[in-house]
């Protein structure tokens, strides 16, 4: 069962907080939309839901929780400014550092409010929670880039007709260069039940903070580094080398997937991971092609198969 990604949790406090407030209670000023708790949660009893509801309010101020709230907040920020891949990684790093402190605040903090609230329910709670305010990004995202569109065609057509670019083509080719997000490695795989996808996914992010998982992904950043300023011919004799810890990020992957969703049968699990690793390669002969230069995009949360 995965728990919820880096800054979901740094939204909760607000929005479960404006949305337990009274109605008859006047505001001062207009409240900001907050993402609601759902009616229900699949696997969650309504007694359960309810202590879940008051002690994520309650325990919003809690002195862990605030600060590893503000901790996500400041990486955050501070991700406008990183520049280089090494910058990036050290960052990539300090947030999964930030996101198990805020995880374990969380939990903490709720469970000792309320002692009889139980840590599946809670989990699959603020899983749902997430989904919520994922959603809402997305949906916001997707409207911000249809008026930024809007406006480019509308700035286009003004125009002489030799300087106007083609602003359909233009979109198009910035959004083959970008990542491929997690959600879309993740995406459903034909012949393969909707119940079953759920499975996965869950079980793939849970995954991610395997003990062997974490350690071959601290390896290969490392190794990296080393490589950064090598010559052609030095990073070739390392080759072996990154092959061996793909390989061993790959088998540790699927075994920290078959440990957390028990239940997935293995031709179903191969044949999902297969799908994801496919759309991971041709994402990156795909970023290859748009630009040589451009660093190979890695496939989250798999590696390639070797």
């Amino acid at each position: 069962m995965r728990l919820f990604p880096l800054l979901a949790l740094a939204l909760l406090a607000p929005c479960l907080q404006a949305a337990d407030e009274p109605a008859a209670k006047p505001a001062k000023k207009a409240a900001r939309p907050g993402v609601a708790l759902p009616e229900s949660v699949s696997g969650v009893p309504d007694e359960q839901l309810a202590k879940i509801r008051r002690a994520l309010v309650a325990t919003s101020g809690d002195k862990a929780v605030a600060a590893a709230r503000k901790r996500l907040a400041d990486l955050k920020e501070r991700g406008r400014f990183v520049k280089g891949r090494n910058e990036a990684e050290d960052l990539r790093l300090e947030f999964e550092a930030a996101r198990d402190a805020m995880v374990k605040a969380t939990l903490e903090a709720v469970q000792k409010f309320d002692p009889s609230i139980e840590k599946d329910p809670l989990v699959l709670t603020l899983n749902a929670i997430e989904e919520l305010v994922k959603k809402r990004g997305q949906e916001a995202a997707r409207a911000a880039q249809e008026k930024a569109s809007a406006e480019e065609r509308a700035a286009a057509a003004k125009m002489p007709k030799e300087e106007a670019k083609p602003v359909a083509e233009t979109t198009a080719k910035e959004a083959d260069a970008k990542p491929m997000r997690p959600a879309e490695l993740l995406a459903d795989v034909e012949g393969v039940s909707a119940e079953d996808m759920r499975k996965f996914r869950m079980a793939a992010f849970k995954a991610q903070r395997d003990p062997q998982v974490k350690e071959i992904k601290a390896k290969q950043a490392q190794l990296r580094k080393e490589a950064e300023f090598l010559s052609p011919e030095e990073k070739k004799n390392m080759r072996g080398d990154f092959e061996q810890l793909q390989s061993d990020l790959r088998k540790a992957n699927l075994a920290a997937i078959a440990a957390a969703a028990p239940d997935l049968s293995k031709e179903t699990l191969e044949k999902i991971y297969e799908a994801v690793e496919t759309r991971g390669r041709e994402a990156i002969e795909k970023a290859g092609k748009k630009k040589a230069t451009k660093t190979p995009l890695k496939p989250f949360p798999f590696g390639e198969k070797k």
